[in-house]
């Protein structure tokens, strides 16, 4: 048996998915940001087109990029070791004593 299989990398390539943590949390960003752009923006534009308005729309878009931008900095501005995956799930949680 070979023991090459049991070595770990070299120490100038990234081990799994250390190396992509930042450009997944860049694309989790563009994405909350396009996001809200475009949910606030198309409901905007729907109030425009059913109420007969010209505000709605760029409303719907400035109010989905403030959102979105707050949605990003609640999320990535938790200290560490409180965010996503940290310690047990107070949903699933069971709790005895109470309903």
């Amino acid at each position: 048996m070979s023991t090459a299989m049991n070595q770990p990398p070299p120490p100038d390539q990234p081990s799994g998915s250390t190396g992509s943590q930042g450009m997944n949390q860049g694309l989790q960003v563009l994405s909350y940001l396009i996001a809200g752009i475009g949910v606030y923006g198309f409901l905007g534009w729907l109030g425009d087109h059913f109420l007969g308005t010209g505000f709605l729309l760029p409303l719907g878009i400035v109010v989905g990029a403030a959102l979105g931008i707050y949605v990003v900095i609640k999320r990535f501005s938790a200290e560490p070791g409180t965010g996503a995956g940290a310690g047990p799930d107070r949903t699933t949680t069971k709790t005895r004593g109470r309903v």
